[in-house]
């Protein structure tokens, strides 16, 4: 019996080894699934735990620190190794049935073989951490390897140093303006930089600071910009003196849940990037000059809506969060040019998007959007727009009447036919069409070609 036992249990690891594919995104076609197919299928793990969002930030670090210590005891990891976004795809009982790989930049064939294999070896040893009366998916970001390390960059010029040694050495400080002591393994904020009250740019990227003093805008009085990308900072480690001169911060990469309460003392701040942190809440009271804001994967699951109160906002990036609906008071950000909402949930744009009557760059891919409000042919400024990576089974039929539009990019979708209604629009200069139904059945293909071939003589490059 313990022997028939055994077997049974070898069977069943096989069994569930052979159910999981690992696959990238971009071979999703010759496998017969979409990842629009799978995302209705399977709910989100942020869908199921919408009402519990700690609980969720707990199961994540979970399976986060699971995948680390896995990594760790791997020989086989690729010294130059590729980031991947992971949307991986469970049964009820937490198995893994499809785990697709969208990477950062193009891989070499043989490192996505590595990660293939090594990610399936993951999956099929190892169970989600909890289970569901559902299938459920989850979506998250690994790197698979070990990074290279990247050659210390700075940008030489007039009044420029890059070295702590030449800060101690020159002689005429007065002539500084610019000083870059990126990545050099800094721990604090070096006396040397006080030197210079001239100073008007400070980069202190990729260190590991983890204090910044209010000395720093009090005593550099014409410093302008500084960025702190990927240190150590801390919610209640930043610290600011109220002052008129600062217009640009980077704080991306950090330690930081909220935007710290002492930014609001930089009362000309124009630009604040403080993505690549895990916030729980934004607040813009007192930042009513900021016109670029970034929140690249900050880790946000709704949208804040004290956003829309920045009047002065032109560039807004909120890619990689997981917001699964807009406010309505979105349309009141009048002054918005360009808007970056790619790689999030939504499966609906608000029809009050229309009132962005200045916007002229919107990128919405990789969504679960399978339509598009009729009001957005109010967007007259609009020449760039980026649908692709969604549910689309047919072209919006608002986008003939876009007729600023310059730029459309619809691939990965699941497009069955292009209408004719597309040579109106008259200034359309790249038309990006990959990776759809339309472009693999011959019957379809036929239809469309001649499209395309109309489409062409007008001087429109179309990538099919």
């Amino acid at each position: 019996m313990k022997t028939l036992l055994s077997i049974l249990l070898l069977f069943t690891t096989v069994c569930s080894q052979a159910q999981v594919k690992v696959i990238w995104l971009n071979d999703t076609t010759s496998h017969a699934i979409s990842r629009a197919a799978l995302d209705k299928d399977y709910k989100s793990l942020q869908t199921l735990f919408k009402a519990q969002p700690a609980l969720l930030g707990k199961y994540q670090r979970e399976q986060a620190e699971r995948v680390n210590t896995f990594l760790s005891k791997r020989s086989d990891l690729p010294k130059i190794g590729v980031g991947v976004t992971v949307s991986a795809y469970f049964e009820p009982d937490g198995t893994a049935k499809w785990v697709l790989l969208d990477p950062f930049g193009e891989p070499s064939d043989s490192l996505r073989r590595t990660v293939v294999r090594i990610l399936t070896d993951f999956y099929a040893a190892n169970p989600f951490i909890l289970g569901s009366s559902v299938a459920f998916s989850v979506k998250t970001t690994y790197f698979i390897g070990q990074p290279a390390l990247p050659k210390r960059s700075v940008r030489p010029g007039s009044g420029t140093l890059t070295t702590l040694e030449a800060a101690r050495r020159t002689t005429r400080p007065d002539t500084v303006t610019v000083l870059f002591f990126n990545q050099l393994s800094l721990r604090a904020i070096p006396e040397e930089v006080y030197r210079f009250p001239n100073l008007e740019e400070l980069d202190l990227s990729k260190n590991a600071i983890g204090y910044l003093p209010a000395r720093l805008t009090a005593d550099l009085p014409k410093l302008k910009r500084v960025s702190l990308l990927f240190n150590q900072l801390t919610d209640d480690s930043v610290s600011f003196s109220r002052n008129k001169h600062l217009v640009a911060l980077n704080i991306q990469g950090n330690k930081l849940t909220r935007v710290p309460i002492s930014a609001r003392s930089n009362r000309r701040l124009e630009s604040l990037w403080i993505g690549n942190n895990k916030l729980v809440s934004v607040k813009t009271n007192g930042l009513r000059r900021v016109n670029d804001l970034n929140l690249y994967n900050a880790g946000l699951s709704a949208f804040p809506r004290q956003i829309t109160r920045l009047r002065r906002l032109k560039v807004l990036d909120l890619y990689y969060n997981s917001f699964t609906v807009l406010p309505r008071q979105l349309g009141r950000m009048r002054q918005l040019e360009q808007l970056a909402l790619a790689h999030n949930k939504l499966n609906e744009l608000p029809a009050s998007l229309s009132g962005l009557r200045n916007l002229q760059t919107l990128f919405v891919h990789h969504n679960q959007l399978s339509q598009l409000p009729a009001t957005m042919n109010r967007l007259t400024n609009l020449t760039v727009l980026d649908i692709g990576y969604n549910w689309f089974s047919v072209v919006p039929a608002v986008l003939p009447t876009m007729a600023s539009l310059e730029e459309l990019d619809m691939s990965n979708n699941n497009l069955q036919e292009l209408p004719a209604s597309l040579t109106q629009l008259t200034r359309l200069k790249k038309l990006y069409l990959r990776q759809n139904p339309l472009l693999r059945n011959q019957e379809q293909l036929g239809t469309a070609a001649k499209l395309i071939d109309q489409l062409e003589a007008n001087r429109i490059e179309v990538f099919h």
